[in-house]
Formats: C-alpha cells, structure tokens, sequence
C-alpha cells in the first residue's frame, strides 16, 4: 500500500475516532442532564441581585458534558483532517525558469530539474523524446487545419517535464505560429517573445514573430526582425514573404 493511500485511511479513521468521541460524551452528557432533572436531591445554588436571579441546577453538569462534546464534533468538521506534506526534490536542487511579462498577463515556464540525480539523466531523455513526438503530432494536425488539435500537442509537449529551455522553443513558436494564423496576434505575441527570450538566434522565430508584429500593426517591429534574418540567411524564403507583407500592408 502506498504512502498516499495510507495515510488517506488514517485520516479518515483519525476523523471517525473524533466525532464518534464527541457523539458519546453528547449522549453521556444527555442522560446526565436528565438523571439532574428527575434528581429528588435538590442542590440547587440561586445568585441573586440587580434584578436578576441565576440558578445552578443538577442538570447543569449534563448540559456541560454535552456541549463539550458539540464543540469538539463542531472543531473537527470545521478543522478537518491531518494534512500530507510531500516533497520529492532532492536535496540542493535546482529548477531554471524564465518569465515574460507582456502588458497586464505574463507568462512563465520552469524547467523542472528537481529529479534525484540517479535518475534524472533518464528521465530527461524520456520527455525531450516525448516532446519531440508531440511536436511532430502536432505539426501534423496543423497541416490537417486542425488547429485544436495542433494546440493541445504543442501544451502537452511544453507540459513534459524535466527537459531544457532550449527544447521548449519549438513548441512555444509553433503555438505562437497558429494563433497568428487564427488572427490572435494578443495570444500569439507573449509566446513568440518567449521563445526569443530562449533562443534570439533562431531565424524561424524571428520570422514568426515579425509575422505577429504586422498583425499588431507594428510594422517597424517587424521590419526590425525581418532584416536582420535576410542578413544573417539572404535566401530565406519565409522572410522575403513577410518583408512582401511588410511592403503591401504598412502605411505610406
């Protein structure tokens, strides 16, 4: 049996224990209250002044040992069960993250490296293969025009955890890529500017993004990022277009 599984059990059994307490002294303090009233031994104690008068029966011993145990079946419903606190990060580790902040929203991806060293090696294998299958899923859905689909490969594949920042790119620019071809530059701008933020260089991400800045109607933006991929790569294909686009949309 697990740990979590136990201690659920226990928990569970922990409560029963308390409230089945509380009942009992209830109904302990229930048949005392009555043995005080049908008492033929009086030992009643009456204070009296200021126009008032305040009498302690035998009953009153009942009445407490009652509302003793309503207090204490209140307090545990109110208060609830032990808590588990579990934490599975080794000692001295680390997580990477990096944060965008764009307008009122930000966005913030962690690369988990919280895994005991022994096996953190493996399992970083395993999920940068696991996002490279999503990827390409995703890229095919995306070529079917089911952008939903595309969507939710490219989440699921920036969900894996323990893999680099630099693997998150892709992922992140190809969301980014099929929001702007929604017309959702608002959603499509904040991922496209984290995936510079990983990797500046990538001359496929500066063209994603110019394409988000001309729908933004930022065109000198975008113009910006467009010369600097045909200086680095002056057959690229993808930025000749968006420089077209630039040329046909922006504002003599």
């Amino acid at each position: 049996m697990d740990l979590p599984t136990s201690f659920l059990i226990y928990a569970t059994l922990f409560r029963l224990a308390v409230i089945a307490a509380g009942v009992l002294i209830v109904v302990l303090g229930y048949r005392l209250f009555l043995q005080g009233l049908a008492s033929s031994n009086e030992s009643d104690a009456a204070l009296e002044g200021g126009g008032f008068k305040l009498t302690l029966k035998n009953a009153a011993p009942g009445t407490s040992f009652a509302l003793f145990g309503a207090v204490l079946i209140s307090v545990m419903v109110i208060q609830g069960s032990p808590e588990l606190n579990v934490s599975n990060a080794a000692p001295g580790a680390i997580a990477a993250s990096v944060e965008l902040k764009q307008g009122a929203g930000s966005l913030r991806l962690r690369s988990d490296d919280s895994v005991a060293p022994t096996v953190q090696p493996q399992l970083r294998e395993l999920a940068i293969a696991a996002s490279e299958q999503l990827l390409q899923a995703g890229i095919q859905k995306e070529l079917q025009n089911d952008f939903a689909g595309a969507l939710e490969a490219y989440r699921l594949a920036l969900s894996m955890p323990g893999q680099p920042l630099r693997q998150l790119v892709n992922p992140l620019n190809q969301m980014a890529w099929v929001y702007q071809l929604q017309a959702e530059p608002d959603l499509a701008l904040p991922l496209a500017l984290l995936a510079q933020q990983i990797n500046p260089a990538s001359v496929v991400v500066m063209d994603t993004l110019a394409r988000v800045y001309v729908q933004l109607e930022q065109f000198d933006k975008a113009q910006q990022l467009v010369d600097r991929v045909l200086q680095s790569d002056p057959g690229n294909d993808d930025a000749k277009a968006t420089d077209k686009l630039i040329k046909q949309l922006k504002p003599r």
